[in-house]
């Protein structure tokens, strides 16, 4: 569990970094708007966080983050952008969401952070998408991606399931039979286990 101290140098060093990303230069003005905090608390804030080698400041000068500063700001403004993707994936309130991963990403751990990402980097998690296996008979879906090896998602292209690709089901086999799909012309059946790594967009 981190300190609260710790916390605050994590956000100060995130708003920062994310100024300097807007290509602005952070200034104790902004950065009190930011945080919601007084000038003054910046300032000796500030100071701190140059002692400690994390930023370069002047007063009425603007702020300098260092390497060290940087890599802090950086990596806390990213799993922060991750938490929010998740919060908003789970559905909750957009209105929400900025405040609340600002508690998260402190707590996060690395392995955590890890998790989450690999989740909505998923196929799945844009809007709609579902495994060619969930497609039911007579439904149909636009190609969207393939999660397989690089052999079998050439012999997959070859077959025509490309991205942007309309599929349609013409069949679904029971008792874990494949799925005759209808594509580009063709009728083609796909085994289920294959069927479970393409992925596809349901036609509204």
């Amino acid at each position: 569990m981190k300190s609260k101290e710790s916390e605050n140098v994590e956000e100060y060093l995130e708003v920062i970094y994310r100024l300097v990303e807007k290509g602005e230069k952070p200034t104790t003005t902004q950065i009190a708007k930011l945080l919601n905090v007084s000038a003054p608390s910046v300032s000796e804030m500030l100071k701190k966080l140059g002692d400690r080698g994390y930023l370069n400041y002047e007063p009425y000068k603007g702020v300098v983050l260092t390497k060290k500063g940087k890599k802090i700001g950086k990596t806390v403004l990213r799993r922060h952008r991750i938490i929010e993707k998740f919060l908003e994936k789970i559905g909750l309130s957009k209105n929400k969401i900025h405040d609340e991963a600002c508690k998260l990403e402190h707590a996060v751990s690395k392995e955590l952070e890890e998790v989450i990402e690999k989740e909505i980097s998923s196929p799945t998690y844009r809007k709609g998408v579902i495994a060619l296996v969930d497609l039911k008979q007579g439904q149909s879906a636009e190609m969207v991606s393939v999660d397989t090896g690089q052999r079998a998602k050439k012999r997959l292209e070859d077959l025509g399931l490309t991205p942007g690709a309309s599929i349609s089901v013409v069949r679904s086999a029971p008792f874990g039979g494949p799925i005759e799909i209808l594509i580009r012309g063709s009728k083609l059946a796909i085994g289920r286990g294959m069927a479970r790594k393409i992925y596809v967009k349901v036609d509204e």
